[in-house]
């Protein structure tokens, strides 16, 4: 696990261009898929998990939309982080 940007801060645009602010909490690699950890700094506690991928030599965010995905990857990266409690997967 790669928390060496943990605490960035990152902006995301959504569909209609309004930029997002997130806090990056970090990134596991689990099955081949990268996925990136972040927290609404709005919300504390609020985490969206997203998909890694790259594009044109880019890389773009796209939010996990399959909860039982959501829910695996969470869990994982919970295991890995010291800051988190690890729990079951439901």
């Amino acid at each position: 696990m790669n928390l060496d940007e943990a605490g960035d801060r990152v902006t995301l645009t959504d569909e209609d261009g309004n930029d997002l602010d997130f806090i990056m909490l970090g990134r596991l690699a689990l099955d081949g898929v990268e996925y990136v950890f972040l927290e609404d700094p709005e919300d504390e506690g609020s985490v969206m998990v997203c998909r890694a991928e790259e594009e044109d030599g880019e890389e773009l965010l796209l939010p996990v939309e399959d909860e039982d995905e959501c829910e695996n990857a969470f869990y994982y990266f919970q295991a890995e982080a010291d800051d988190y409690e690890v729990g079951p997967a439901e």
